[in-house]
């Protein structure tokens, strides 16, 4: 009798440690890719959607492949190893290894809800550092979204430290597409609120953002 209390009690601590994992998000498993064209290792990280049950393997660094119309920020080549690559929209779907593609806006909406919604997954997906103004995230995703910044169409670089931007596959107008971002949070401190929320906004196809790739 007591060995079976004692089962029972370990079958409900599964369930309720399943129910948790689950319900936050947090990820089921990490691994790494190889990409076979320059070497690289990429960490990725998996988890099953809660609205789904589907199983969704993300790359949990920003991509790094070098193509035409990708740049390290402010053009300096040591940016790459903690940032990647900044692509231009043509060049973020071009650049992409076989069995993998450029996140869709669908997919991106998923992963956020999956992480609490658009008030409150920065928190989880962003980088534990890297972020002004204490801005980091916790990164309890295992995401580690660093704060890349972006390239103008004009060559100009702004946000590292203060932005994340990452593009989808989906155009919005014929010179524009959807990304989604993340905030550093302030100053001044009535931005704080900020600090958490993941963004939506279409952006000028000719600038260069940052890239995560979903397996096929």
């Amino acid at each position: 009798m007591l060995n079976n209390c004692k089962l029972m009690k370990q079958y409900i601590f599964i369930a309720l440690a399943t129910l948790f994992f689950t319900k936050v998000g947090i990820a089921q498993s990490t691994g790494t890719f190889t990409d076979s064209r320059d070497g690289q290792t990429y960490k990725t990280i998996s988890f099953k959607e809660a609205s789904t049950g589907k199983t969704i393997t993300w790359m949990a660094q920003n991509l790094n492949y070098k193509v035409e119309g990708s740049y390290a920020y402010e053009d300096n080549e040591n940016n790459r190893k903690e940032l990647g690559l900044l692509y231009t929209w043509e060049a973020a779907k071009e650049a992409c290894p076989g069995g993998w593609h450029l996140a869709t806006d669908s997919e991106w909406a998923k992963l956020v809800s999956q992480f609490g919604g658009t008030d409150m997954a920065g928190e989880a997906l962003k980088s534990v550092k890297g972020w002004n103004e204490d801005g980091n995230g916790t990164n309890s995703s295992g995401f580690d979204a660093p704060a890349g910044g972006h390239r103008r169409p004009d060559g100009t670089y702004l946000t590292q430290g203060i932005l994340g931007i990452f593009w989808t596959s989906l155009p919005s107008t014929v010179d524009t597409a959807w990304a989604w971002n993340f905030h550093y949070g302030g100053p001044p401190s009535s931005n704080k609120k900020n600090l958490k929320k993941a963004f939506r906004w279409d952006v000028p196809v000719s600038g260069a953002l940052s890239v995560r790739l979903v397996r096929d």
